[in-house]
């Protein structure tokens, strides 16, 4: 599954690269994906930050910061998938920089691993 990800995403990011350039121009679309890529970089600190301050203040208070550990890995797969070249990527990681998406994605993964756990 993972190698199959591996060959499909830089097809469709090639695809997409070509289709986009032969309209816009190289120079715009090199434009744009850099643009995107600082644009994320933004808003990754941005939210990392408040992250941080956020779990500091709840361990000061006795509480294990769980949503900020949630909210950061979340922020690391977004700022991977932002700094990497390519619109689908973008997109991707654009995506999952959003709560809502988060959180479908938190309630996917909790019930695969809560029926994973049930048969054994």
């Amino acid at each position: 599954m993972i190698f199959l990800i591996f060959i499909l995403i830089p097809i469709i990011e090639i695809t997409i690269f070509i289709t986009v350039g032969s309209n816009i121009g190289i120079l715009n679309t090199i434009a744009i994906i850099l643009l995107t890529a600082l644009v994320g970089i933004f808003l990754v600190r941005k939210r990392g930050l408040s992250l941080l301050f956020n779990a500091r203040q709840n361990m000061s208070e006795g509480m294990i910061p769980t949503n900020e550990i949630k909210g950061g890995i979340f922020l690391l797969i977004s700022g991977l998938l932002l700094i990497t070249p390519g619109f689908f990527t973008d997109c991707v990681g654009f995506a999952v920089f959003l709560k809502p998406v988060q959180d479908i994605i938190t309630l996917k993964a909790k019930n695969y691993f809560v029926s994973r756990t049930r048969r054994y």
